[in-house]
């Protein structure tokens, strides 16, 4: 069929009669049903009660006031952020799930005030006795806390006998607060050492677990060290509790990790490895080598090398010690098994002269994992096509790490688990690796702003698959629509800003946080343009590499980039649980006049309005009601096709670009014109 764009006539004007709407036997695919009541019959009289502007905290305009942050989307003048880095050693026992370790942090303040005290996170307390949390938690005992020594002092768990402004350390729950020593200057660093021990919680959990499946134990080792909490430039320290639910906010800094098992567990982590030769085998370092240079997956530890019990060097005392190296990032976590076989590939990235640099990924997974050796190549295809997307992957490597966790991203690193197709298995790779730019790269606050990197990756997940699959976008955000339909606009939508621990249960949170807001970002693509959606998303992730970028900081950069007033699109979307629904009201033309189409809106939030009619010669013609129209205050709009054509079909937004509730009134079919 041949496509003919042509313009458009609006009016703002009263319904009037004409062919009823119909669907077809054929056209877009059927919708979820409608989550709104019947529309008002005096459309006009309705106001647009949800179209203000985004509102702005007051710790976000203070920041502004104080030049850290911009109301125009990027980082202020006087920007800041903490750093940290950790040295860090620990042993795994797989057999007890036993893990003892010992770190040193360095603490640098680069904030303008002096700091008296240093919030610890301690997540795996998580899994102590009557901690509060969101979720169901084995009992492991948490986390127990043998030393802890600051400024060279050993610090005290506070007592009864403790006085305000003695030194000593006090845990409440997933938190520990150190009361230090001496405040921290502004410029000047502290030194923290800390021993501690834990036992890694059995599966059925979340984020980290251990398991014994498919002939063998996996352990997927997450927030498992104590970890210095934020102090931004909006509310210094972030003291949110970890119930659960949430995920997390954290420092970027440096890591250096010396990781003991009993040899013939493999290891796969964030970072570098430093000691190849120490902890591989000679073929497996060969095999290594051949990988980083080959587009094709290399198999690195074979079946065969785990019957042979040569998937790791040997050692006398029977145990390895594993080094691994990171820089700029803001977690480390790690996977092992004795029943790992190990496939790596190089993804290629675009090193910003015209060229590319290698990028090694690895998937780590026990035979019989289905689908599981396709999974390099996986991992390969969302690497590039996200490098090439947006801002290039800035790390070495990336682990892919079959077991018992369902999906969760850490640095350079994700855990995978099981499933049953190999679309399904694409889907949370792409997902888990989309989160290596965010929140890995884009540091923002998890918890606070769920959206921010699970509805931003949700959106480019269903890019990559369409990519991968060749699938019509329509079709790769068909589950996201689907989801985010059965529940616009009832009681169990929650708005996505709301903070994820306070989301009710339902699934409110999957919506909340991951589909509502990735449709929304197809929507927004649609509002603004391909090249200008793209060109914001890649200032936004640039101008807030390794930052801490807020909601605010979002929206503006949309707006800089667009040069649109978009608190139209954000306020309602965002903040209220208000529902698009437009509908065709009539089609009607006459021979020798333009056919007239009427375009009802019985929603709370308004979108331009995407027509496309179809004649009876099989061409096809596009016109638009654009937003203005509606932000005007128009309930009823009519859109002109030109005369001379007989219409037979017209189809509001085909795409579903839009998330419509009530797609049973998007469709016309009927004779109108000639």
């Amino acid at each position: 069929m041949r496509e003919l764009t042509i313009g458009f006539a609006v009016a703002a004007l009263g319904l009037s009669a004409g062919c009823a709407p119909a669907r077809p036997a054929a056209g877009p695919p059927p919708a979820a049903p409608s989550a709104v009541a019947a529309p008002v019959a005096d459309a006009d009289t309705f106001t647009r009660p949800l179209l203000r502007e985004v509102p702005v905290p007051a710790a976000f305009q203070a920041a502004v006031d104080r030049g850290t942050r911009t109301m125009s989307g990027e980082p202020g003048p006087n920007y800041w952020q903490q750093r940290v880095s950790y040295s860090i050693e620990a042993e795994l026992n797989p057999e007890s799930r036993v893990l003892r370790g010992q770190e040193r942090i360095v603490y640098q303040n680069n904030s303008p005030e002096a700091i008296s005290d240093i919030v610890l996170n301690l997540y795996q307390n998580v899994y102590s006795a009557g901690v509060p949390r969101n979720r169901y938690a084995p009992i492991t005992g948490g986390i127990t806390l043998d030393r802890v020594e600051v400024q060279g002092q050993t610090l005290r768990a506070h007592g009864e006998d403790s006085e305000e402004g003695d030194a000593g350390f006090a845990v409440e729950g997933t938190l520990a607060v150190l009361n230090l020593p001496q405040a921290i200057a502004p410029g000047e660093s502290a030194v923290l050492n800390v021993e501690w021990h834990f036992t890694v919680p059995p599966d059925p959990t979340f984020r980290t677990a251990w398991e014994d499946a498919l002939g063998g134990r996996v352990l997927q080792v997450a927030q498992w060290y104590p970890q210095i909490a934020t102090f931004d430039d909006r509310h210094g320290w972030d003291a949110t509790p970890y119930l659960g639910d949430g995920e997390f906010y954290l420092e970027y800094g440096d890591f250096e990790v010396a990781l003991t098992l009993p040899a013939g567990w493999l290891v796969g982590a964030t970072g570098t490895l430093l000691n190849a030769d120490e902890v591989l085998t000679p073929e497996a370092r060969r095999r290594l080598a051949t990988a980083r240079q080959a587009d094709e997956v290399t198999p690195i530890v074979t079946e065969a090398d785990l019957a042979a019990e040569n998937a790791t060097q040997m050692s006398p005392d029977g145990q390895l010690t594993w080094h691994f190296e990171a820089s700029d990032v803001r977690d480390f976590a790690f996977a092992t098994s004795n029943r790992y076989v190990w496939d790596a590939v190089r993804a290629q990235i675009p090193d910003g002269e015209g060229g590319t640099r290698g990028a090694l990924v690895s998937a780590f997974y026990r035979p019989g994992a289905p689908n599981w050796t396709e999974a390099a190549e996986y991992g390969q295809h969302a690497v590039q096509f996200f490098s090439e997307l947006r801002v290039p992957y800035m790390y070495s490597s990336l682990d892919i790490m079959e077991g018992p966790i369902g999906g969760m991203e850490y640095p350079a690193l994700v855990f995978i688990g099981r499933p049953r197709s190999a679309e399904g298995l694409y889907g949370v790779i792409a997902h888990e690796v989309g989160h290596e730019w965010f929140p890995m790269m884009v540091g923002s606050d998890e918890a606070t702003s769920a959206w921010m990197d699970e509805g931003v990756i949700t959106y480019h997940e269903g890019m990559a698959r369409a990519d991968f699959w060749d699938l019509p976008e329509l079709e790769a955000f068909e589950g996201d629509l689907g989801s985010y339909l059965r529940v616009a606009g009832t009681e169990v939508e929650v708005p996505l800003m709301r903070h994820t621990d306070l989301v009710s249960p339902y699934g409110a949170r999957g919506v909340a946080a991951y589909t509502k807001p990735g449709i929304l970002l197809r929507s927004l693509r649609e509002v603004v343009g391909d090249e200008v959606f793209d060109r914001a998303m890649d200032t936004y992730a640039s101008e807030w590499l390794l930052k801490h970028p807020a909601p605010w900081d979002f929206f503006n950069t949309f707006e800089r980039v667009s040069g649109r007033d978009l608190d139209w699109f954000f306020y309602p979307w965002w903040y209220e649980t208000g529902t698009l629904d437009q509908g065709i009201a009539s089609v009607e033309g006459v021979a020798g006049a333009d056919v007239r189409v009427t375009v009802q809106d019985y929603g709370d939030i308004p979108v331009p309005t995407r027509l496309v009619a179809v004649t009876a010669a099989g061409d096809t013609l596009t016109a638009e009601i654009p937003i203005d129209v509606w932000l005007d205050g128009a309930r009823t709009a009519v859109a002109t096709l030109p005369a001379g054509n007989t219409i037979v079909e017209v189809y509001l937004d085909p795409q579903r670009i839009f998330p419509d509730v009530d797609p049973t009134n998007n469709v016309w079919q009927g004779n109108a014109g000639s």
